[in-house]
Order: C-alpha cells, then structure tokens, then sequence
C-alpha cells in the first residue's frame, strides 16, 4: 500500500469508530444523534476547506483568526489576546512566536507594566488579514452562499437556536460568581469582552 492509501483507510476507520461511538450513546434518541453528527461533519469538511483555502497564504485557520482578531484590536495584550480567542495562554505564545517569525506581528513590552506584553500588526501582517478576509469571502461564497436563500434563512435561525441552548447550557454549568461575572461583561458590551474587561 502506498502511504496516501495507508492514510485514507486510517481516516476512514477512525470516521467509522466516530460515528459508531455516538451510535452507542444512551439517552440519546436518533434524531438528535443524526444531527449531532451532520453538524460535526459539517465543522470538520468546514475546517478542511479551510485549511486548504489558506495553504496558499501559508497560514492556518487559528493565525487566521488571531490576525483578523488583532486587525480590530491591535495592541491588546497577550494575555487578554488569549483570553478573547478562549485559547490558553501557552498555546498562543507559540503561536504569535511563528506569527512573529513570519514577519506578521511584533510584541513590545508594556512602558509601566514589564509582565505585560503587547501584540501589533505589522504592514506584513495587514497584508495576509486583508488576503484571508478574500479567502473566506470565497468560501463563504461557495458553500453557505450556494444555498437557496429559503434554506440560508432556516439555516440562520436553526443556529441560532443552537446557539441559545449552548449558552444557556454553560450557564447552567458556571458557578454563581462566573455566571454574574459572565453577565456584568454582556451588560457592558463587546469592547469590554475583547479586552477581557481591562483597559
């Protein structure tokens, strides 16, 4: 077998264990389980595409996030860049360390604050944001945008009402002082929660 080949029967049995480990979820009735599951290829195909679409930038889905994120905020710190990307803080110091190499952002240190460490884009760094936002325009384009608007419009409200039941699922979840925490920075609105609440 060629290592392409060995490649696709590994994916396509680790496909087929996924899809059998949520057949055998208890409680779980098949209605629910099917549409789990298409959403869950949904992201995967999604991400797949992605990644191929970006391959010609030479950059993946997360620079392309933290790039699109910074062309808005540019200047915030480390720290509250990881906290806005819901990343951990290690994770994204590698990352802005390729980030760096690559020549699309610089880090300086805070005048009054050494722990603290700002994040800015370079004219480099512009220049792949503005090349990604053409990137997904076309993807966007070529999937969602191919659907009939009857069906963009369901699919619109559909995720939303996804959406809710996810928030309100984590709600349920966080302890009372995260949850009023979680709404004191709803309350003050999306400036604040991109910085973390901190200036």
């Amino acid at each position: 077998m060629t290592k392409a080949h060995d490649h696709d029967h590994d994916h396509g049995a680790a496909h087929v264990a996924f899809k059998l480990a949520f057949e055998e979820l208890e409680g779980v009735d098949e209605l629910s389980a099917r549409v789990f599951r298409a959403f869950l290829n949904a992201l995967r195909l999604h991400r797949q595409l992605m990644i191929a679409a970006l391959s010609e930038l030479d950059t993946h889905p997360g620079q392309a996030i933290c790039l699109r994120f910074l062309s808005a905020n540019d200047g915030i710190t480390q720290r509250d860049l990881a906290d806005a990307l819901h990343l951990a803080r290690p994770t994204v110091s590698r990352m802005l360390q390729a980030m760096e190499k690559a020549g699309a952002i610089e880090r300086r240190s805070d005048e009054h604050d050494q722990r603290l460490t700002h994040v800015y884009l370079t004219a480099r760094g512009r220049e792949v944001e503005a090349a990604f936002r053409t990137v997904s325009a076309g993807v966007i384009n070529e999937t969602i945008g191919s659907l009939p608007e009857r069906d963009r419009r369901e699919l619109e409200r559909l995720l939303g009402a996804f959406a809710d039941s996810a928030s309100r699922a984590i709600a349920a979840r966080r302890p009372a002082s995260d949850s009023a925490s979680a709404q004191a920075a709803d309350e003050s609105g999306p400036a604040s929660r991109a910085t973390g609440g901190r200036a």
